[in-house]
């Protein structure tokens, strides 16, 4: 798991991706448990966001923007 989460986060870092040689492994895995929280709340955040947004519009239109939304 360890060799798994430090490429997924290496991935995720980008150009940035050396400043990870500079953390022990398990500080990795601190790392990437965080990093996928924070991605899954931020995704609930957004399709909520979504949600209220689409909730605003004429419901006539809501359907064709929601699948040009999720596209």
């Amino acid at each position: 798991m360890t060799g798994d989460a430090r490429e997924l986060v290496r991935g995720w870092l980008g150009e940035d991706a050396h400043e990870l040689d500079a953390l022990s492994d398990a500080d990795v895995v601190e790392l990437h448990g965080a990093l996928v929280a924070a991605r899954r709340h931020q995704g609930r955040a957004l399709a909520a966001a979504t949600d209220e947004a689409l909730r605003q519009m004429p419901a006539v239109l809501r359907g064709t923007v929601r699948r040009i939304v999720e596209h």
